[in-house]
């Protein structure tokens, strides 16, 4: 009898293996489909799987290239973009609040830069990742009657949709040869724990321009001590701005206008404390006088070097140079094995000079255009040596 339930159990167990070794050859294959139609993976993870409101989700994107060959990925994915990448959040309430109980629905977005924003092209070769930080405003549900609802606190689920589009995607491929990284992907559902309110301190504050005149459409950002993001707004047509629920501590409060093309932030450092738990300013959008280039908007360039009958080179150095007769920008790259290079120019005429072992420096021009996205251009170098 122990003999024969020996065997039952061996039995058992091979085919309990057998069972799991089918399901892993059927995932795998799904998993080898969706990479042939889908190269990119994302999947994201958070510092603290609990938040007190209003403090934000600090996520880290990893994006992972499992096609076979390169894939350039725009470095900023913030808020909705019509030209470049763009990343948005999907946030939703899990456990006692059922859908039927929810009567306005959880609201999320990605915070802007503070600064001056730093556009670029990353090049993601096959088998490699890439991760960038972002920070994310979440807003809890609310049930109940229409205008009397309730916040609901508790679980949550997150996921994240990383998109890409350009609108001169066909010239870059003609041009360049290059595949721009295009379309949706998805990323892993986690679950977060959204928690209430627990600050007692407030900021208020007014934006205004040279002429003292109330600036709308400010970004106003609030940073804690160590500089990292709380909260961000939008003034309103009289300049104001609020921000409320929060502990005790240091904060900074900048402002900067969010289209400009150079650099426009202010900032104001405060305290809140039990004795005085509320503080207002006023902070005025000064013009700045620009002498370094760190402080212009610059832009993605993508650039490819071949020799004369087209074939890509590599060993090559980059060298770009902008004027304005005040401000002067020097930018320098090395192109990768098939020829390829990303600079972050500013817009207008660049001189790029190419320089390779063996070969005399050759001069070219590169007129970056005004306006977001990215240029290309092809550059042919005369030199023989290979």
């Amino acid at each position: 009898m122990a003999v024969g339930r020996s065997c039952a159990v061996a039995v058992g167990v091979m085919r309990l293996l057998a069972l799991l070794w089918t399901i892993t050859l059927v995932a795998s294959a799904i998993a080898g489909a969706a990479s042939e139609t889908e190269p990119l993976k994302l999947l994201i993870s958070v510092e603290q799987q609990a938040i007190t409101a209003p403090y934000p989700a600090r996520l880290t994107l990893h994006l992972y290239n499992a096609g076979p060959q390169p894939l350039w990925l725009y470095r900023r994915a913030r808020g909705q973009a019509t030209e470049g990448s763009s990343a948005e959040a999907r946030f939703e309430p899990i456990g006692a609040a059922g859908p039927a109980e929810i009567t306005a629905p959880a609201q999320s977005k990605f915070f802007e830069s503070v600064g001056l924003p730093r556009p670029r092209l990353v090049r993601v070769a096959p088998g490699e990742d890439y991760t960038e930080k972002a920070t994310l405003e979440i807003n809890p549900a609310s049930r109940g009657a229409s205008g009397e609802g309730s916040p609901v606190w508790g679980r949550y689920r997150l996921s994240v949709t990383y998109r890409a589009k350009y609108s001169n995607a066909d010239d870059i491929q003609r041009l360049l040869g290059v595949v721009l990284w295009q379309g949706e992907v998805t990323s892993n559902t986690i679950e977060l724990e959204l928690q209430l309110p627990a600050g007692e301190g407030s900021i208020a504050g007014t934006v205004l321009d040279v002429q003292g005149r109330a600036f709308s459409g400010a970004l106003a950002t609030l940073s804690d001590q160590e500089d990292r993001l709380v909260n961000q707004v939008l003034t309103d047509f009289e300049g104001r701005f609020s921000f409320t629920h929060l502990p005790f501590g240091d904060y900074w409060v900048t402002a900067r206008r969010p289209e400009a093309t150079e650099d426009t932030v202010v900032f104001r450092h405060l305290r809140l404390a039990s004795a005085e738990p509320t503080s207002t300013l006023e902070l005025v959008m000064l013009p700045r006088e620009i002498y370094e280039p760190q402080y212009l908007l610059h832009k993605p360039v993508l650039f490819r070097v071949t020799d004369s009958a087209g074939r890509p080179l590599d060993k090559v150095s980059l060298e770009a140079v902008w004027s304005s007769g005040t401000v002067l920008d020097n930018v320098k790259g090395q192109v990768f094995d098939d020829g390829t290079v990303a600079l972050e120019l500013i817009p207008g005429r660049n001189f790029v000079t190419l320089k390779r072992r063996g070969c005399p420096k050759e001069d070219h021009r590169a007129d970056v255009a005004l306006g977001g996205g990215i240029d290309g251009f092809k550059l042919t170098s005369e030199c023989a040596v290979r």
